[in-house]
């Protein structure tokens, strides 16, 4: 049995069980997200317009309007349990700075009785004032020694529910990780999926399956590291752009703009995609949370 299953940690208990309520309620609303993009993910890739759920059929853009619900849901419970953590730690901080002041009393305290003691013991007629004194002194020992002793097992308590809800933050944290590359992975498959309707609009079938077969070619997978990154460090998605076919020398690509590819008759001098500044770093879920929270886990 683990000392979060210990039946003098109710509250930890509670707060664990409701943790998991809260992560299941998100991925039963949103129709599991593991199982969009799992089992069922290489139907999405052969019709990337049309994805069939126990639901009813999604379309790719409610499929990817119900992945970004996902990752929001998690983002903001990551949110939340972050903001249980800081509590936690403020509630310990102020625990231990109980526990010191309450030892310094106590310490205090034993010196005095020891004093009051030695003089009680050397005094040749005891004295009833003297007596009172020490009883006095010994009361207030005893007491303050309740109160460490009720301090301590509050500390310890706080301790252990840090650490639980340390537990549930990188829970929380690898959840939304989770979300978040599925939706950044549902949302190039997209791009993907609508180049290729962009761009091989017209033809016979060898002409168009040619030209799907081109355009898949063209977006690569450093192109598609390119994509995600510009998604993962919170800049605009790139773009697919037709390119005036009457332009002149005067075109000028715009900033991060790439030709998308010059080796096909179907794009060359035709079509290009913007991307972004790839010089800007990704966002860290560990930016989400309270400051100087991460560095404690």
């Amino acid at each position: 049995m683990s000392e979060f299953d210990d039946a003098a940690q109710p509250a930890s208990r509670v707060a664990g069980c409701m943790f998991q309520v809260v992560t299941h309620a998100i991925a039963l609303a949103l129709g599991s997200v593991g199982g969009i993009l799992g089992v069922q993910f290489a139907e999405y890739q052969q019709n990337p317009e049309i994805f069939k759920r126990p639901e009813g059929e999604l379309s790719r853009a409610e499929l990817i309007a119900k992945l970004d619900a996902s990752q929001k849901a998690y983002e903001e419970l990551l949110k939340e349990q972050g903001q249980k953590e800081e509590q936690a730690k403020t509630e310990l901080t102020a625990a231990n700075k109980k526990v010191d002041d309450l030892q310094g009393q106590v310490t205090k305290k034993e010196e005095e009785v020891k004093v009051l003691a030695l003089k009680a013991k050397k005094s040749a007629n005891k004295s009833a004032a003297l007596t009172k004194e020490l009883e006095a002194a010994q009361a207030e020992l005893e007491a303050l020694r309740v109160q460490l002793d009720t301090a301590l097992a509050e500390k310890a308590q706080l301790e252990k529910d840090l650490s639980f809800s340390q537990e549930e933050t990188r829970m929380a944290r690898q959840e939304t990780d989770v979300a978040r590359g599925e939706t950044v992975d549902a949302k190039w498959d997209g791009f993907k999926a609508e180049a290729a309707v962009q761009i091989c609009e017209k033809g016979n079938r060898n002409k168009l399956a040619q030209c799907k077969t081109e355009v898949s070619s063209a977006l690569s997978s450093a192109r598609a590291t390119q994509y995600k990154h510009c998604l993962r460090s919170g800049q605009a998605e790139p773009r697919l752009v037709k390119a005036d076919l009457k332009r002149t020398e005067s075109f000028e690509m715009p900033r991060w703009g790439e030709w998308f590819g010059q080796n096909s008759k179907f794009t060359e001098d035709t079509w290009y995609i913007v991307f972004c500044d790839p010089t800007l770093p990704e966002a860290q879920l560990s930016s989400d949370l309270p400051s100087g929270l991460d560095e404690e886990l």
